[in-house]
């Protein structure tokens, strides 16, 4: 367990130059994957076509996937050492916030973390000073205790992040280890948050953080936030949004049903996800009293049989289910394109085709999916269905979407519905 000397001691910098060197590497791993199928593997395939062309471009396969593994172990290692880095940070926060109410309560926090004060001369001088070390106290084992989970996670991840060094499935590397690191990174933002203290200690924490760490959290953990008692009541309305729907919601959905089976089977459910998200989060329909679902410009859910072969077809309308009608419906109903930078829990991933791609058009928006957190350094975590996966990386997996899928164009839209 770590003790209070480390935490104070503690060397959040170090971490963070760590944590860039190692994206560095992660980049350069990426590029030399690209560049081996880009001039090796490609033009072999195309050029020199006998038994040893092929034998030279599997080759260059092979090494492009032994980086391009390289490149999602690496990216994992980043995000565990940016998460130490964020728990530290966000700690020692904590511990100055705890120094502070010691000095206005006329205590003082030994160099080993131990609380002292001004000698009580009577059993209820004893009595008044008992809840001021209490706060204090609970302020310091908060801050202990999220870096000892930190520490303990980090430790895990990177020791089974080391023992991968023969590892040559691009796949397993990206499905298992990067996710696994994405994961063990949320647990420790999570652990960051006093979710189990009184709500006095948790304004007092909240107050002890910067205005930048405030943000931080806010934007990396929004349900956590959302729902914790000593937050301020406008921070937390400010989350939920303009009143339309309720965005928090809208990414507690996501992060609970991301593995569920869906109402309606439409054999690619990903943006019937997105629309039965923000159907939960309290969007409401846009529905027609002549057409119904046949409506082009509805958005809504009709009667339901329960046969999906019906139902896919009849009780919902094009614009629910199909990637490019909901963008677009979005776009043309006060929704707005919002850059990365700007990007923001409960806003919609749009995959549009951009590169060739023999069953998708160029142009063509084919995929969706739930932003359902941005991490300190705006790395964007997503949640979605067909293929399902929770809380992982954007910059991690469009590599392998644009290996197998071609070049995508990613568009990000925050929906702000306009009829009602």
């Amino acid at each position: 367990m770590v003790a209070y000397p480390g935490v104070d001691g503690a060397a959040p910098a170090t971490w963070k130059s760590a944590s860039d060197e190692w994206h560095a590497l992660a980049k350069y791993a990426l590029d030399a994957a690209r560049d081996l199928r880009d001039q090796g593997v490609k033009p072999l395939a195309e050029n020199w076509t006998d038994e040893v062309g092929k034998a030279a471009a599997g080759k260059f396969r092979s090494l492009a996937d032994q980086f391009e593994v390289a490149y999602d172990i690496l990216l994992a290692v980043d995000m565990v050492t940016d998460g130490v880095t964020n728990a530290i940070e966000t700690a020692q926060s904590t511990l100055r916030e705890a120094r502070e109410l010691a000095g206005h309560y006329g205590l003082t926090i030994g160099a080993d973390g131990t609380i002292t004060g001004p000698p009580v001369h009577n059993r209820t001088e004893a009595e008044e000073m008992g809840p001021y070390r209490t706060q204090v106290q609970d302020l310091i084992d908060q801050a202990v205790a999220q870096v000892t989970t930190a520490d303990g996670l980090a430790a895990a991840e990177l020791a089974k992040l080391a023992a991968q060094t023969g590892l040559t499935d691009p796949d397993k590397a990206l499905n298992e280890f990067q996710t696994d690191a994405s994961h063990a990174q949320m647990q420790m933002l999570a652990a960051d948050i006093p979710v189990h203290q009184d709500p006095v200690t948790v304004r007092q924490w909240w107050d002890g953080l910067t205005p930048r760490q405030r943000t931080d959290l806010m934007r990396a953990e929004p349900v956590l936030i959302a729902g914790l008692d000593g937050v301020p009541d406008d921070v937390r309305t400010q989350m939920r949004g303009n009143g339309k729907y309720d965005r928090v919601k809208l990414v507690q959905y996501a992060l609970d049903h991301w593995n569920t089976a869906d109402p309606t089977d439409f054999g690619n459910n990903c943006t019937n996800f997105v629309s039965n998200a923000l159907h939960e989060a309290g969007m409401k329909e846009k529905t027609s009293f002549w057409w119904g679902t046949s409506d082009d410009d509805g958005w809504m859910i009709g009667n339901r049989t329960g046969v999906d072969a019906v139902d896919k077809r009849l009780a919902y309308s094009d614009n629910w289910a199909a990637a490019e009608n909901n963008q677009n419906f979005m776009l043309r109903h006060g929704g707005q394109e919002v850059q990365r930078s700007d990007v923001q829990p409960g806003d919609i991933i749009y995959y549009e085709q951009s590169g060739p791609n023999d069953s998708i058009g160029q142009g063509t928006t084919h995929h969706a999916a739930i932003v359902t957190a941005v991490m300190p350094d705006g790395e964007i975590k997503y949640t979605q269905h067909s293929d399902s996966y929770q809380n992982v990386s954007l910059e991690g997996r469009i590599n392998a979407t644009e290996k197998h899928e071609g070049a995508q164009n990613l568009r990000i839209v925050r929906p702000d519905p306009d009829w009602y």
